[in-house]
């Protein structure tokens, strides 16, 4: 049993013994009650009261911060009942305690070790179907009337020595003063972790806001003919510096934050790029020499050569072009660097263009891509067999696919009911690998997004679609981690098909899934799943509210994040 489920048993038998205790000394004869107690039984249960009040006002300041409004007055009325059992209370709790939770348990079970010492003392009926907990057997066998009184079937008995019972109070009395004491000290650790803890969700809707833009300056950017052929794929980043908190420090990348974009048009296949968004406080990237050998490069004067010491970020527009014509600036280098880049200013204006050093697995043309959905069902063949998604690889997907999830949703290079046939990685020509597995695109469109129906009236955003983007990583994070899609686990291939799409019936399939099969998941990825399932059903649930994002980081990233460093015999982040 959890730490909250001792207690609350605790807390409601602890009401029982004193109705049992009254009961007897009243039912005691006169002189044998001077003689054996001299009076002092009376003390004894009126400091037993107080030892419950105490003990229930302090498992209110616990249960306050941690449960509704509504929770803590059923779990009050009703203690030991359903609530006191629930696991995501006990989880909120350990939270809420940290490092004082096993203290908190250790003190709890000498609570019930007193409970179960006064228990064995007094004559008091048992149910007899319950046969795991002494006291709950009695609270079974002696329940509350609608008066808050206890009514027994026969005289109660009693036969504890004074000495006894007054060490037990003493135990329990120093029991309520360890409790307090965690309680308080919970209270002002917590106002200093809020104060000192990382606001995950201020970092996040930096990056929403700075992907956000890139798409719209990108879609401004084709002034050519040819710009409605013109296609995109974002590569999704865990961007590890996102999560850093405490110990866990990741130096952030040089430059401020990129973007890499493989960018597809008519006039050339394929052109990767990546582009640096200019932030106050962050130095620009640094630019390459140029070399005389590349002599499609335009520039208003040559870019600063190499040097370990930032230049002024004004350096970066006084050095780089605007882009007029995106089209016709790719085919500057297109021929003669694999990947280019770009930069974006302060003032929103795309600049460039520059290569960039290649990776070593160079991708072929940009027509053979592969998508999740095909690494999962019908990987490629290596060697005649099928090169199927390694578990390290399903783990690293599994991070990156969470945290771009949180990255990037409500925005347009992220669909809300996106799944794995719009995650896409590309072939490769070196490597043992024929997928470049590391580095996964999503794909869209770059058209305008319209907010607008045929009829010129507001599109409206149906209900489903607020959190569809938790419930899609929900069951991308089950694919991922059995390494089977939902149609194969489902047995139907109709579960995402375009005008079939139901988020409820996904969202049934996910829960049931879970459900069967959550024995065998690793306690990051079950709570990942659960967590996107249960916003998913939340109506007050939304990842615009920074409160919401900061839950979903700490509840989905952060523990795939350690699960995959453990794997990997690292560290962390």
């Amino acid at each position: 049993m959890s730490g909250v489920e001792i207690a609350g048993i605790s807390l409601a038998v602890l009401p029982l013994f004193i109705s049992a205790l009254e009961d007897y000394n009243e039912s005691l004869d006169p002189v044998k009650a001077f003689l054996r107690w001299e009076r002092e039984l009376p003390q004894f249960i009126r400091k037993l009261r107080n030892q419950h009040v105490h003990f229930a006002q302090t498992m209110r300041l616990l249960l306050e911060p941690i449960t509704t409004e509504y929770e803590l007055v059923d779990m009050l009325l009703d203690p030991g009942g359903q609530l006191w059992k629930d696991e995501e209370i006990s989880k909120k709790l350990k939270d809420k305690l940290q490092e004082s939770y096993q203290a908190y348990q250790s003190t709890i079970a000498d609570v019930e070790r007193i409970m179960k010492k006064i228990a064995s003392k007094l004559d008091l009926d048992r149910a007899a179907d319950v046969t795991q907990n002494d006291l709950e057997a009695m609270l079974v066998a002696n329940p509350q009337k609608a008066n808050n009184k206890f009514e027994f079937k026969k005289r109660v008995r009693f036969g504890m020595s004074k000495r006894t019972i007054k060490g037990l109070l003493e135990e329990l009395d120093d029991c309520n003063k360890e409790l307090e004491r965690f309680t308080n000290r919970s209270e002002k650790l917590e106002t200093y972790r809020k104060a000192t803890k990382p606001s995950f969700a201020t970092r996040l809707q930096r990056i929403q806001a700075h992907a956000k833009n890139l798409h719209q300056v990108l879609l401004s950017s084709w002034t050519c003919e040819c710009k409605s052929s013109h296609c995109s794929s974002l590569q999704l980043e865990q961007r590890g510096s996102l999560y850093a908190s405490g110990l866990k420090k990741v130096k952030p990348p040089p430059g401020g934050t990129s973007f890499t974009v493989l960018l597809q048009g008519d006039c050339w296949t394929w052109q990767e790029a990546e582009i640096r968004i200019e932030e106050d406080g962050c130095a620009p990237p640094i630019l390459p020499i140029a070399k005389s050998k590349v002599k499609t490069v335009s520039f208003s004067q040559p870019p600063p050569p190499y040097s370990a010491t930032p230049y002024p970020t004004t350096m970066l527009t006084q050095t780089l072009e605007e882009v007029k014509d995106l089209c016709a600036s790719i085919q500057q280098l297109h021929k003669s660097s694999t990947c280019i880049g770009f930069s974006l200013d302060s003032q929103s204006k795309l600049r460039g263009v520059y290569p960039i050093d290649a990776r070593t697995e160079k991708p072929v043309a940009s027509s053979e891509v592969v998508t999740l959905e095909e690494l999962l069902n019908q990987p490629p063949l290596l060697n005649g067999r099928p090169a199927k998604l390694s578990k390290k690889e399903r783990y690293s997907l599994a991070v990156t696919l969470a945290s771009s999830t949180l990255q990037l949703n409500s925005t347009p290079w992220f669909p809300d009911q996106w799944s794995k046939k719009n995650i896409v990685f590309h072939r490769i020509s070196t490597g043992t690998r024929l997928v470049d597995v590391e580095h996964p695109y999503v794909m869209s469109k770059l058209i305008e997004a319209s907010h607008e129906a045929p009829n010129g009236a507001p599109k409206s955003r149906g209900f489903h679609n607020k959190n569809t983007v938790l419930l899609a990583l929900a069951v991308a994070l089950l694919e991922l981690y059995f390494g089977v899609s939902a149609e194969q686990h489902q047995g139907s291939e109709q579960l995402f098909s375009k005008g079939q799409f139901n988020p409820w019936t996904v969202c049934a399939m996910a829960y049931e899934w879970t459900e069967s099969d959550k024995e065998d998941l690793s306690a990051a990825f079950l709570s990942a799943v659960t967590h996107c399932l249960r916003c998913f059903s939340d109506p007050a649930a939304s990842l615009q509210d920074p409160e919401f994002l900061q839950a979903a980081v700490e509840s989905i990233v952060l523990p795939l994040q350690d699960e995959l460093c453990q794997f990997l015999g690292k560290a962390g982040y």
